[in-house]
Order: C-alpha cells, then sequence, then structure tokens
C-alpha cells in the first residue's frame, strides 16, 4: 500500500495533484490540530502547550517541503494554484502566502492587545499567561520582529527581479524562434519552455525557504504562549479563507465593482 505522500515522488507521473494533498493538509489543520492547541491555550494547565506548539509548527513546516516537492514534479500546478479562491489570490506571492503576511499578522496581535486592554468577555476563562502575552512584549522581541522585517525587504525584491528576468528571457527567446521553421520553432520553444521552468522553480524554492525561516524565526523569538498564539492566529487565518459567507459576500462585492465599471455606474455628479 502506498504511503500519503507517495504522490510527490518524481516517478510516478500519474500521481494526484498537489490540490488532493493541500485538501487533506487543510482538514488536519483545521479539524486535528487547531483544536488541540486551542484547547491547551485555555487550559489552565500549559504541560501539553509546548507539544502541541511544535505539532502545529512542523505541520506547516512540513507543507513546504511537500510544496517544494511537488513544485519538482509540476511547477506550473504551484504556481497558479487551483485550490485557492478568490479570497485567497490578493495574498499570493509565488504560489504561496506572501511572506510579509507573517509579520504583519504578529503586529496587529500586539497592537490590538496593547492598543485595547479591554478584555473580551469571551476570553476571560482563558490562563493569565494567554491573556497578556502581548501587553507590553520585551524589547528583545520586538527587536527580533525589527531584524526579520529587515531581512525580508532585502530578500523578497531580489525574488522579484529573477521572476521578471525569467519572463523577459522567455519571451525573447521565443521571440527569436519564432521565425525559424515549423521543426526548429517548435523544438526552441520547447527549450526555453524548460529554461523557465528550471528557473522558476528555483525562484519558487527560495521564496518557499523564505517563509519556513520567517515562522521558524518568529516561533524562537517568541516564548511558548507567543508562538501557539501566532500559530494559531496564522492557522485561523487560512481557515477564515474558506468561510463561504465571506467568500459569497467578496465575489458578490468584486460584481459589483465590476458592474459598475463596465455599466457606469459610477456617478461623479459633474
Amino acid at each position: 500500500m502506498p504511503g500519503p505522500f507517495s504522490f510527490l515522488s518524481r516517478k510516478k507521473p500519474t500521481s494526484l495533484p498537489f490540490k488532493d494533498y493541500y485538501e487533506n493538509w487543510f482538514n488536519t489543520l483545521k479539524n486535528t490540530l487547531l483544536p488541540l492547541l486551542h484547547q491547551s491555550l485555555s487550559s489552565p494547565s500549559p504541560s501539553l502547550l509546548p507539544f502541541r506548539r511544535d505539532l502545529l509548527l512542523q505541520h506547516f513546516l512540513f507543507y513546504y517541503d511537500s510544496l517544494d516537492q511537488a513544485a519538482a514534479v509540476d511547477v506550473c500546478q504551484i504556481l497558479f494554484p487551483s485550490w485557492r479562491n478568490s479570497l485567497e489570490t490578493p495574498f499570493l506571492f509565488l504560489g504561496d502566502l506572501h511572506p510579509y503576511l507573517f509579520t504583519n499578522l504578529l503586529r496587529s496581535f500586539i497592537d490590538a492587545a496593547n492598543n485595547n486592554k479591554t478584555q473580551n468577555p469571551e476570553s476571560l476563562d482563558k490562563p493569565y499567561q494567554v491573556l497578556t502575552a502581548w501587553i507590553n512584549p520585551p524589547e528583545k522581541l520586538i527587536l527580533r520582529i525589527e531584524q526579520i522585517e529587515c531581512g525580508l525587504r532585502l530578500m523578497v525584491p531580489p525574488l522579484i527581479s529573477r521572476v521578471r528576468k525569467v519572463q523577459a528571457a522567455f519571451i525573447r527567446k521565443v521571440a527569436e524562434k519564432w521565425d525559424s521553421n515549423e521543426r526548429f520553432k517548435k523544438k526552441g520553444i520547447r527549450e526555453a519552455v524548460k529554461a523557465e521552468m528550471e528557473e522558476m522553480l528555483d525562484v519558487l524554492m527560495g521564496a518557499n525557504r523564505l517563509r519556513r525561516s520567517v515562522i521558524i524565526e518568529i516561533v524562537n523569538a517568541a516564548n511558548v504562549y507567543q508562538g501557539a498564539l501566532f500559530l494559531e492566529g496564522l492557522a485561523q487565518f487560512l481557515v477564515g479563507f474558506k468561510d463561504t459567507a465571506l467568500v459569497g459576500e467578496f465575489r458578490r462585492c468584486k460584481m459589483m465593482m465590476m458592474m459598475d465599471i463596465n455599466g457606469g455606474g459610477t456617478h461623479w455628479g459633474f
């Protein structure tokens, strides 16, 4: 019987698409690991919290390892993920969540805790360490966040630049071969596509290394409660993308905007 991740092997051209793997991964995140972590965060005894935090962390890291393996088989299915809905698309960068999102999410937790210190009645049953995890965070944590953000500002633009160069080179090679006879044109285009896919695979893996690194660095910089809350928030963020009511509202607003643009529905009062 094949293993649960055997479809990621290069040797099996008939393997299942990554969409099926992602669905299983997401269901485990939503229905198993997230409830377990939430249970520990609500418990007065923190004995299982480090273990369940690490379970969720490893789940995210294993996802990016699997993403790399799937991209090595077919980079196009990762660059243009059919399993992502219209609500998720604006947050994507080279096939998955933009690495800026991780630090922005962390900042939002800190800002919310310190700008509104009135406790939500629904959270009063949580341990004190959880309720106060983001209030007045230590200077060491803030400094580490700033260092991570600085690293992102240095590393994301070169990835974008590489994508542009790869696309420009591909267009140039195809244009050069377009006037050739049919046999040489097909050969030239195949070679150009192969070269572009190899380059894009390398860029995508670089983006995944960056995503993994940011998540690990955030968890390592935080204490056990902060790290668990960050991972819980990241998981809830992903789960929120699948909220059918939210997705439906997003699509409705998008359709109304398109109707205004195409039908002249926007009136400026001139």
